[in-house]
């Protein structure tokens, strides 16, 4: 428990209380089998590997993938009794993370948590009618969807609102007051947009949750990851922190999907959209690599793209009108590129070099040649060409077709810059541990 408490020294996200720790312990001291054996080291044994594995999958879910290895390590040290790494090395990688925590735990040990991918088994087992699920992602990362789709093969009623208007408070009150009466489900979603109210009045209400609350309801709540979250609900939550997954591929897959099927009218503008995905892809992938990428954390998101598509949708009307047939070299190539660098994409930079790097990928992408067969979306080996055709099942046909992880190649970045990266992580990981070390040793 001193552990998960002395996280919060990482990130504020980080809130374990005493009495979620007391939950983990009910629970794993109710399994059936660990009462099986009359040998008391035997069962003292197993105790302890069950209680190792819960705390692990309940806090880790709560945690940044790089935070996981942090508090696995940590974990490690306390039941190995010793550190699980060793240091000595200048040349340390995630990678031998990885076979420290396996070394100390054995291989299937759940140090990543049970978290997104075991929603059921969360909502049904591990929390109840009077501990929200509070699921925080990246800006543009909507996971609300895996929430419907549950409750939808459970034949769960859910009901939900998003915030963000005085009307979405009234409602989301009065659904919760009457889901917690009858034992259905509610989900309140961007919550990062309301924190007064939350601070206000949505931590009263959990609050005054209690025995009488009906055991079949359900409260998921939905916010980016956000300071600005009050301290007592994530308290008051269990937590899911659910990153997005990276890579050319899953940006533009989470592009594509939030782009609404009327648009997909005109293989042309398609083509754009497909480009459009390319570059917010690209900088958004780069963010990875600070400071090589950018060098700055700026805040791009996938509203600055979902922006962009009203742009070109704008310029090309207006250039061309709202004809079905047209030619890609009448396009307003210029004004889509200045748009694109000096405001959509540029309006959040402000370092010349990174200047200079979205003005070359947005000029050597939105060509005229863009519409050619075999077009290169980088002028480097093995870089996707752009398909033939525009339709919007090609166009998503081509999505799929593309690697789950790229090289940094693709992203105007050195081949080595993934290895670089790599030891970044690793160093911070270590950073980390002793960060907690020292302030576990100061208390």
């Amino acid at each position: 428990f001193v552990l998960s408490s002395g996280m919060r020294e990482i990130s504020f996200l980080y809130e374990f209380t005493a009495k979620s720790f007391m939950n983990i312990l009910d629970c794993v001291l109710g399994k059936d089998d660990l009462g099986n054996s009359g040998d008391d080291s035997d069962r003292m044994s197993a105790l302890k590997t069950a209680l190792f594995k819960e705390v692990a999958s309940r806090v880790a879910r709560g945690l940044k993938a790089e935070d996981k290895m942090t508090f696995a390590l940590l974990l490690a040290k306390i039941y190995t009794g010793v550190s699980a790494l060793d240091r000595s090395s200048d040349n340390l990688r995630t990678d031998d993370i990885f076979v420290a925590i396996d070394g100390a735990f054995g291989v299937n040990f759940p140090w990543q948590g049970r978290g997104l991918n075991n929603l059921r088994e969360v909502t049904f087992q591990d929390i109840n009618s009077t501990v929200p699920l509070l699921l925080c992602s990246a800006p543009g990362h909507d996971v609300s969807v895996r929430v419907e789709k549950m409750a939808k093969s459970e034949s769960k009623e859910l009901a939900s609102v998003a915030m963000g208007s005085v009307e979405g408070y009234h409602t989301a009150e009065n659904l919760i007051i009457g889901a917690s009466k009858r034992g259905t489900w509610v989900m309140i979603k961007n919550c990062h947009l309301c924190t007064d109210w939350l601070e206000d009045t949505l931590i009263k209400i959990l609050h005054a949750l209690n025995a009488g609350t009906h055991k079949e309801f359900r409260i998921f709540i939905t916010s980016e990851i956000s300071p600005k979250l009050p301290t007592a609900l994530l308290q008051i939550c269990d937590i899911i922190v659910a990153e997005a997954p990276t890579g050319i591929k899953a940006s533009l897959s989470r592009f594509f999907s939030s782009i609404s099927n009327e648009r997909f009218g005109n293989s042309v503008k398609n083509r754009l959209y497909l480009i459009l995905g390319w570059v917010h892809a690209v900088v958004q992938e780069r963010l990875r690599f600070m400071p090589n990428g950018w060098s700055e954390q700026y805040e791009f998101t996938e509203a600055d793209a979902i922006h962009a598509l009203d742009v070109i949708d704008s310029l090309v009307d207006e250039s061309c009108g709202k004809k079905q047939n047209i030619d890609p070299e009448k396009l307003p190539w210029d004004a889509i590129r200045t748009t694109l660098c000096k405001g959509v994409f540029g309006g959040r930079i402000t370092n010349d070099a990174d200047q200079a790097i979205l003005d070359k990928l947005v000029n050597t992408t939105f060509v005229k040649e863009s519409f050619n067969l075999d077009f290169q979306m980088a002028h480097v080996d093995g870089a996707p060409k752009l398909p033939e055709g525009s339709s919007k099942d090609e166009c998503l046909e081509w999505i799929e077709s593309l690697p789950s992880h790229n090289p940094p190649t693709w992203i105007g970045l050195n081949k080595m810059a993934e290895a670089v990266r790599d030891k970044m992580v690793a160093e911070s990981v270590l950073k980390k541990v002793d960060v907690v070390t020292s302030a576990l040793s100061y208390e």
